[in-house]
């Protein structure tokens, strides 16, 4: 067994722990990584972790399936919100983890109902901010909590239903014109926060793939690949996307290549690019999630000129460490997301640029992943270990054939 076999093992037998428990009672998981029923840190992670590293492991699968059950028990399994927490994470890790027609359909359809509310009252309080026009709120749209998360439940669960077309219809609406210097999408407050920020006292342009405008871009382009369309949303991807283009700290500045965070309101008004804003080569914020969703957008109208963008943008990046400002294997902000981004990068453009880095990204997150077991870090998906092994399981089972209808990363939207 080599090091990655070993520590995806490792991580695996950690998810399926049996504890000690009354013997009138089935035993079941132990709780990894929160008692809740979500995808991040929770028990609908959990099983969405095991199942993807179960392999031929009938042992695995059934530790699978007891986190699933268990999610299901558990406080708020019920609530709506977005894709990391009640219904919809249950009904993500479900949908990934069906092997054979019919497989948790009796689940599915229990779930269904609240997924559309879930996704009505989201569709809603975003077109609310919309009209207001005092900027928006990010769980309105954003991967984790809003629109863009939903949407790509949906569009793996009801590709073809009235919830997904009324959810992107709105998306839409918010990649219109904003009749000014600002577009429709900018963003109330800082970054994470109810409030003002000093450092953004009017407001922002997100630009992380988690919390901003990449993830809208990315359904949108997603949902257009698997030849799901409402009106306007070509009109919607270019509008995005030809931000984004248009947003990229040059190559030739001191600073290099790269998109920032986030733009200041203000920047955005004077037409200014922050050169000197915090960085970060993550999946929540920084150029990898950017130049993901761009290069998706690429695909989907045909324009050769983003994917190339995407491409380059991502390798100036990888070519300089130093300002990478991650830490750990997780998902979210850490190596193991960066290895996942640069994969399927690699894997769709045939970059051989891209392909280059890979085996010491690879090498980078396995040493990480040890020493983030040595230090009994959580088995949680999205910043522990869960997911660092799931990014080191992808690149090193790069050709084998997936097993699930739904690519355990759609969560992230990268596919």
């Amino acid at each position: 067994m080599n090091q990655a076999e070993h520590l995806l093992r490792t991580v695996a037998d950690r998810l399926a722990a049996v504890p000690a428990g009354p013997a009138t009672r089935p035993a079941e998981p132990a709780e990894p990584a929160g008692p809740g029923p979500g995808l991040g840190s929770g028990r609908s992670g959990a099983a969405l972790a095991l199942a993807v590293l179960a392999g031929d492991d009938p042992a695995l699968r059934r530790a699978a399936h007891g986190h699933l059950a268990a999610a299901v028990r558990s406080p708020g399994a019920m609530r709506g919100g977005g894709l990391y927490s009640g219904a919809a994470a249950i009904a993500f890790a479900a949908r990934t983890m069906v092997r054979a027609p019919g497989e948790y359909r009796t689940l599915l359809d229990a779930l269904a109902p609240r997924l559309h509310r879930s996704a009505a009252s989201r569709t809603a309080a975003l077109r609310a901010d919309l009209a207001a026009g005092n900027g928006l709120h990010a769980h309105t749209f954003d991967a984790v909590s809003g629109a863009a998360g939903l949407g790509r439940l949906l569009l793996a669960l009801e590709p073809d239903g009235p919830a997904l077309a009324d959810l992107l219809a709105a998306l839409v609406e918010f990649a219109e014109p904003g009749g000014g210097p600002l577009p429709r999408w900018w963003t109330a407050g800082g970054p994470g926060l109810p409030g003002a920020d000093p450092e953004q006292p009017r407001g922002h342009l997100n630009l992380g793939l988690a919390h901003g405008i990449p993830g809208p871009l990315a359904l949108l382009a997603l949902a257009r690949l698997h030849g799901v369309r409402v009106p306007g949303q070509d009109e919607a991807i270019e509008s995005l996307a030809g931000w984004f283009a248009a947003r990229r700290v040059p190559a030739g500045s001191a600073a290099g290549g790269f998109w920032p965070m986030t733009v200041r309101v203000e920047d955005e008004e004077a037409g200014r690019l922050p050169a000197d804003g915090p960085r970060r080569a993550a999946w929540c914020y920084g150029t990898p999630g950017v130049a993901r969703a761009l290069f998706l957008a690429g695909a989907a109208r045909g324009r050769a000129d983003w994917r190339t963008a995407a491409v380059s943008a991502l390798d100036e990046t990888l070519c300089d460490p130093s300002t990478w400002n991650i830490t750990g294997p997780g998902l979210c902000h850490g190596t193991g997301g960066l290895l996942l981004i640069t994969h399927r990068m690699a894997a769709d453009s045939g970059s051989a640029a891209l392909a280059a880095h890979l085996p010491a990204l690879a090498a980078t997150v396995a040493a990480d992943l040890d020493t983030a077991l040595a230090a009994d870090t959580p088995p949680a998906f999205l910043e522990g270990t869960a997911g660092a092994a799931l990014a080191l399981h992808t690149h090193t089972h790069a050709g084998t054939p997936p097993e699930a209808a739904t690519p355990w990363d759609a969560c992230l939207l990268l596919g």
